[in-house]
């Protein structure tokens, strides 16, 4: 019977486990030991040996004659497991098992003695997956079991696992394997196949597999179904991947600005059947290594095929261009019917130029910013010659039954004025604590933090103005940064600021819509710092 090739070449021996290292010599060490523990937790990515690491020390434990901590694989214990019929070697998937009565069945079995190896042998994978009183009910077993009795744990989510559980088991936390094992692991498979293959198509393979050794082999398997050599073209159309080159050319497009020829590109990937998603992941890795590239000063990531690219962008664009792209694969994820547009939208944005991106946020700046009062708000002076004129001003009344908080006749005249000196003209009051919100803010975003650090922050109508000293920083103000902008006034000053009320401006901008200079703005803003 045909076997898929990740079980056809699953690993029999600790050392044939890819990339996991650090794991399968702590192992050989126990079973050579003899110090097997009676519970063990593998917990990591989909694809990165946890059932396979599970079976051979199911082997190893219960081997007749082992090999340096390896299970021989012609015992007949070792026979008996890989044919999948042994009775002491139970493999249980939590997923369609994750009731109490399962775990209650399980405990009452392991009183009973293996019936033809040494250890009984549970593997529960996906043990995330078990309710809260399955979980309960395995607890004391799992603690203290019998002397013939062995536990391994698998699961992706290890955050769902009880303290209570992971106390009592060993722990292995397994890695995504690098490109590099995975592409030696592959051409492996090649020669044991007979399966010819180029080394680039081979890195293409192992760079959309995300450290899945079942994924790549999978993808393998697939691209080899026409008989003929994988090349990185056939691999490419295949897998719905976009070629370095294609990237290059989009990458080229986004930097001159040509929206027109990124979205002939992006069409050419959804008429060919590409996934759509697939291709967005591979450019926001690709804007990635450029921004590695440059922020490393060449030093990392030169050997990609992003680096010759780099030249064409600073690092400020980069951030702004990866925000959109991830925002936009975020958006992807929730309604994937729509990725085409999402892409093409995002592919729009990116191709305009930084000032134009700006443009749009000062328009709703403008549009959102309350206007002057001596406009909404016109007085006309009564005629000299009117009775009211010479009529003098009705005394205020003091009486109980003024609003709470109303001015009285003796506060307007005597506060008023150490009001007006404490408030600046216009109404534009600094924000009071600034820097506490500035320092809560980059200790969460280190990307908004760099640029928020050179800002000051203004008062005005219910509104805060946020002024940047460098355009890139409003660029990075999306409506989730600024929730977390108001959430941090609201915890360094106590005030509400809505994120529809933060406004962000630059200082050209901001002379013009608090109407004063901005020298004499920020000289505000750094006297009442020095005031805090």
């Amino acid at each position: 019977m045909y076997q898929a090739l990740y079980r056809k070449w699953r690993p029999a021996v600790f050392e044939d486990v890819v990339g996991q290292d650090h794991i399968t010599s702590v192992l050989k060490s126990e079973v050579q030991a003899g110090k097997i523990s009676h519970a063990y937790l593998f917990c990591g990515p989909r694809g990165t040996g946890k059932t396979t690491c599970a079976k051979i020390i199911a082997k190893a434990a219960n081997c007749l004659s082992p090999v340096n901590g390896d299970p021989c694989g012609k015992c007949a214990a070792c026979r008996s497991i890989d044919s999948g019929n042994c009775t002491d070697v139970i493999e249980m998937d939590a997923a369609s098992n994750n009731g109490v009565d399962d775990i209650r069945d399980i405990r009452d079995a392991v009183v009973y003695t293996p019936a033809e190896l040494k250890y009984r042998v549970y593997v529960i994978d996906e043990v995330h997956m078990l309710s809260i009183s399955a979980f309960n009910a395995l607890l004391k077993t799992l603690e203290e079991p019998p002397e013939h009795v062995l536990f391994i744990l698998a699961t992706t989510e290890l955050h769902k696992i009880p303290a209570t559980v992971l106390s009592r088991c060993q722990r292995f936390d397994f890695h995504r394997v690098s490109p590099d094992d995975m592409v030696s692991r592959m051409e492996k498979v090649c020669a044991g196949e007979g399966i010819e293959a180029e080394a680039e198509a081979l890195k293409l393979i192992a760079g959309l597999s995300q450290g899945a050794v079942r994924d790549a082999l999978n993808m393998l398997e697939y691209c080899s179904g026409t008989g003929g050599k994988i090349t990185l073209e056939s691999a490419s159309s295949m897998l719905g991947a976009a070629s370095s080159k294609l990237l290059g050319e989009i990458c080229t497009a986004i930097s001159s600005g040509d929206a027109a020829k990124a979205l002939e590109i992006t069409d050419e990937i959804y008429n060919s059947s590409r996934d759509i998603a697939v291709f967005w992941r591979e450019l926001i890795a690709f804007y990635r290594d450029m921004l590695v590239y440059i922020s490393s000063r060449g030093k990392v990531g030169a050997d990609r095929p992003a680096a010759e690219y780099a030249e064409h962008y600073d690092a400020g664009t980069l951030f702004r261009i990866l925000d959109i792209f991830i925002t936009t694969e975020s958006n992807m994820q929730k309604i994937p019917a729509s990725a085409k547009i999402y892409a093409e939208m995002a592919l729009i944005r990116a191709c305009e130029p930084e000032s134009a991106a700006h443009a749009q946020e000062a328009a709703y700046v403008q549009r959102a910013a309350p206007k002057p009062r001596a406009e909404t708000a016109r007085v006309t002076p009564a005629s000299p010659t009117s009775p009211a004129a010479e009529e003098p001003k009705a005394e205020i009344s003091l009486s109980s039954s003024a609003p709470d908080g109303a001015p009285t006749a003796e506060k307007s005249a005597d506060d008023k004025t150490a009001e007006t000196a404490k408030k600046p003209a216009s109404g534009k009051l600094p924000m009071r604590r600034w820097g506490d919100v500035v320092k809560r803010i980059a200790a969460s975003d280190m990307a908004l933090g760099s640029f928020i650090r050179g800002s000051a922050a203004f008062e005005c109508d219910g509104c805060l103005y946020v002024v940047f000293d460098k355009p890139f920083g409003i660029s990075l103000m999306n409506d989730k940064r600024k929730g977390d902008v108001s959430f941090a006034i609201k915890e360094a000053t106590g005030k509400d600021f809505p994120p529809e009320k933060i406004l962000c401006l630059e200082h050209e901008k901001a002379e013009n819509m608090l109407g004063e200079p901005m020298e004499e703005l920020i000289k505000k803003f750094e006297e009442l710092g020095k005031e805090e």
